[in-house]
Order: C-alpha cells, then structure tokens, then sequence
C-alpha cells in the first residue's frame, strides 16, 4: 500500500485504527465471543499472507541458528497469536516470551488463551504502553534485566497502528508518536546482536527502512523476509512485506 498520494506527504492519513479506543472496544468483543466460544481466538492479522509461518521459517532458519532459550517481545501482542505460533514445533520455550500491549482487552484475551495453549504456562502478557511508558528492563523480569535485553522483539502490524494516528509526541517537536517508536522499542534489543522483525502493509519496504534506521534508534537493515509478488503498473510489489534489523554494536 502506497504510503501517500504526495511524494511530499511523509505522514498516513489518520484513522480509527489508530486510537486507542477502537483497539480497547476490538478486544472487548473478542473477550466476549472467546468466553461464548473459547475456540473463537479473534483476528489473526496477516493470516492471508502466511506470515506468522514466514517468521517462524526465517527465525529458525540456519542463517540465524537460534537457541531454544532465544527471549521474544511481542510489541502489540493483540491476542497473543504470533508468540503461540513460534511454540508449535517445540523450537523456543515459553518461558523466554513476552507480550506487550497497551490495550488491557488484548492483554486479557492473551492471558486466556494461553491456559488453553500447550506448553504456554511461562509466557507473560503485560500492559504497556510502548510510546508513553519508559520502564527499565526489570519491568520484563530480571532474567531480561540480567541479560541487557530481549534477543528478538517482533511486530506485527502494530508499526502500522501507530502510525495511523495523529496524535503527537508532548516533547514540544510535533513528531507525531509513531516516529519515536523506533528509539523507544529498541532500547529493549540486546545491545549485541539483538533483532527487530517488523512487518506492515502500509509501508513499503522502503519506507520501513528509512523509518526505523532513523537517528536514535542504532537499528540497521540485516534482512528480509520474502512474499508473492504481484505486477502493476510496471512496478513489482506485495501486499506485506516483513524486515529484519539489528541493534548496532
């Protein structure tokens, strides 16, 4: 999806999908239908495009060669679905997962479905606030703490929520909220080797790059994850696109 209509317009137009209320009144039907019927999960985002099933491929790739102990946040964890993904096939432990989100709805929901979910018992789903909360990495546990950071933070659509809002940073800057994201989130990387995988449908690649190697965030580009491509207009693209970057040293 094209970012704008104006090679001059930085900025996605605003929308529900940005607010914190829409996320707040989501995850309150999604609790409800999932009390009614506790196979009803909810939306998995991206579902379409394969991608909880790219990132897994990619995260335990031999490329990468993860341990089973890799530690995960899950930054916009909705109902908790991608981190439940990555344990299927018994390559990561549970214990090593956190999920964050600043909808306490969403932090439910996930909680829910983890007493159903095998192998499930030592994820933790915390509320928080990734652009207004600056807590220490204790918040995390003090495995984190000891550790200097998570050795993966995943995103899957939340980047795109963000930054559909048009609410702005109280720093006097007028940066909107979605472009301290990237400084905010990545201090909780291991400062060596640490990896963001974001992925988005309203940023080209691009785009991604270029907004989340800004000054601050000591992220660079280390990879990618690849989807169908379709044709149009001359131009090659897909729908989705999925990109790694590493904690600069």
């Amino acid at each position: 999806m094209s970012s704008s209509d104006s090679p001059e317009e930085k900025h996605l137009t605003p929308s529900a999908l940005g607010t914190k209320a829409h996320w707040d009144s989501l995850y309150t039907l999604e609790l409800t239908n999932h009390s009614s019927n506790p196979s009803d999960i909810g939306t998995v985002w991206f579902s379409d495009s394969d991608c909880e099933s790219r990132i897994y491929q990619y995260l335990t790739s031999d490329s990468l060669s993860l341990p089973s102990t890799t530690t995960f946040l899950d930054v916009g964890t909705g109902n908790g679905h991608l981190l439940f993904s990555l344990l299927e096939d018994g390559d990561f432990e549970g214990d090593g997962m956190v999920g964050i989100d600043y909808s306490e709805g969403s932090v439910e929901l996930a909680r829910n479905i983890a007493e159903q979910t095998p192998n499930a018992e030592g994820v933790k789903f915390l509320r928080l606030d990734v652009i207004k909360s600056s807590p220490d990495l204790g918040f995390f546990g003090p495995r984190i703490a000891e550790e200097g950071g998570f050795d993966v933070i995943l995103d899957k659509g939340t980047f795109d929520a963000i930054s559909l809002s048009d609410e702005v940073v109280d720093d006097g800057s007028g940066r909107r909220i979605y472009e301290v994201y990237p400084e905010n989130v990545a201090r909780w990387l291991k400062p060596e080797g640490g990896i963001m995988l974001i992925t988005s449908c309203n940023w080209t690649e691009e785009e991604l790059v270029e907004k989340m190697t800004v000054e601050g965030s000591g992220l660079e580009m280390m990879g990618r994850i690849k989807y169908p491509e379709f044709t149009f207009g001359g131009k090659k693209g897909s729908t989705v696109c999925t990109v790694a970057f590493r904690r600069k040293t």
